[in-house]
C-alpha cells in the first residue's frame, strides 16, 4: 500500500497516530474496494476528520436537547466509534461488491488466456493480450499486474501482489495455482481452462444454495418485519385503550372485588401510554434490524451484507406498526360512532 510523501503532515500524522488495529481494516477496505486514492494516510485522515465533526456536532445537539454535559461529553466519542464503524461496514460492503465482480468476470478472463495460450503465446503476453474492458473490476487489477511486469518484476509474483488487491478469496486461489503452474513449467492452458470450469461449477452451486435459503429469508422477512410490528401495533393500542378507559390509570387501580383468592388485594401498576409506544417502537426496530443481519447471513454469509436491507425493514415494520395503529384506532372509533359497541 503505497503513502505519498507530499500529503499534509497533519492529516498523515492524525491517521498514523490511529490505532493501527482500527486503521488497518479501513486501508483494507479503500484498496479492495479500488476507490481511487493516492495517498492512503491522507484519505484515512480526511476520514477521521469527518468522523470528529460528527461526534463534535452530535453532542453540541445532545447538549442543546438534553442540557446535561456529561451525556453531551459521552456522545462525542459514541458518535466518532458509530460513524467509524459504520463507514468500516461500508467499506466492507463495497469490498464484497468488488469482488463478486471479479469472480463473475474471472472464468472468461482465464478461459480467453488459455485460448491466447493455445494459439502460442507466452504467459506473459496471453495475459496482456486478456486485458478487456468488459471485464470491469478485473480489468482494473489486470492492469495493475501488467504495469508491474512492464517495469521488470517477475510475472509470477506480480500476479501473487495482483491478487492482494483484493478479498476474493476464491481470485486468490486460482492466483496462485497460476503462479505454481508458471514456476513448475506445468500446461498453463490446461491449467487455466479447469480452473474456468471449476470456477463456473462453484458459481452455479452458489446460485442453487442461495434459491433453498430464499425461503428461509422469506419467512423471517414476514415473521419479524410484518407480523410482529402488527402484533405490537395492536397490543400497544389495546393498552391505550386501557388507560383512557381507566384501566390502568392512576398510581394504582384494585382488581374488581369479584376477583377471589390471592387476587383479591391485587392491583395493577399505571402504565404510562408514552412508555408503552416507545418500547413497542424500540422492539420493533431491534426485531426488524436483526431480522436484516441475519438475511444478510443467509444469503450471502456475512452479517454485515444486511446493512444493505437494513433500513428497507427497519421502515417497513414502523409503517406496518404505526398503519395497525391508525387504522385499528379508525375501526375502533367507528364502531363507536355507529352504535355497534366496541370493535373488540
Amino acid at each position: 500500500m503505497r503513502r505519498s510523501e507530499n500529503s499534509p503532515l497533519s492529516l498523515e500524522k492524525l491517521a498514523l497516530l490511529f490505532p493501527e488495529t482500527l486503521r488497518y481494516p479501513v486501508e483494507e477496505g479503500i484498496v479492495y474496494s479500488q476507490i481511487p486514492t493516492e495517498n492512503l494516510d491522507r484519505t484515512i485522515g480526511k476520514m477521521l476528520v469527518v468522523f470528529g465533526v460528527i461526534g463534535i456536532l452530535g453532542g453540541i445537539l445532545v447538549f442543546v436537547f438534553l442540557h446535561n454535559v456529561l451525556y453531551a461529553i459521552a456522545a462525542v466519542p459514541g458518535l466518532f466509534l458509530g460513524a467509524y464503524f459504520i463507514a468500516r461496514s461500508l467499506l466492507g460492503m463495497l469490498s464484497d461488491s468488488v469482488s463478486n465482480q471479479i469472480e463473475k468476470s474471472l472464468p472468461d478472463m482465464l478461459l480467453l488466456m488459455a485460448a491466447n495460450l493455445r494459439a502460442g503465446m507466452i504467459p506473459e503476453n496471453s495475459f496482456l493480450a486478456s486485458m478487456k474492458p468488459e471485464f470491469g473490476k478485473l480489468n482494473v487489477l489486470l492492469n495493475h499486474a501488467a504495469i508491474e511486469t512492464q517495469g521488470n518484476k517477475d510475472f509470477a509474483q506480480a500476479l501473487i501482489e495482483m491478487s492482494n488487491r483484493t478479498n476474493s478469496m476464491f481470485f486468490k486461489d486460482s492466483i496462485r495455482i497460476i503462479a505454481e503452474g508458471l514456476r513448475s513449467g506445468a500446461e498453463l492452458h490446461t491449467i487455466l481452462e479447469n480452473l474456468a470450469t471449476n470456477l463456473l461449477q462453484n458459481e452455479s452451486i452458489r446460485n442453487d444454495m442461495r434459491a433453498q435459503v430464499r425461503s428461509y429469508s422469506l419467512f423471517i422477512f414476514i415473521a419479524s418485519t410484518v407480523a410482529a410490528p402488527l402484533l405490537y401495533g395492536v397490543s400497544s393500542f389495546l393498552i391505550g385503550i386501557l388507560d383512557s378507559i381507566g384501566g390502568v390509570s392512576g398510581p394504582s387501580t384494585s382488581v374488581p372485588s369479584t376477583a377471589i383468592g390471592l387476587f383479591s388485594s391485587f392491583s395493577l401498576p399505571h402504565v404510562s401510554i408514552t412508555l408503552v409506544l416507545t418500547v413497542s417502537v424500540i422492539n420493533v426496530i431491534i426485531t426488524t434490524a436483526s431480522s436484516a443481519f441475519l438475511n444478510g447471513i443467509l444469503t450471502t454469509g456475512k452479517a454485515k451484507n444486511g446493512l444493505k436491507s437494513l433500513p428497507v425493514f427497519v421502515g417497513i415494520g414502523l409503517v406496518i406498526f404505526f398503519a395497525v395503529r391508525l387504522g385499528v384506532g379508525t375501526l375502533f372509533v367507528s364502531q363507536l360512532t355507529s352504535g355497534g359497541g366496541s370493535a373488540f
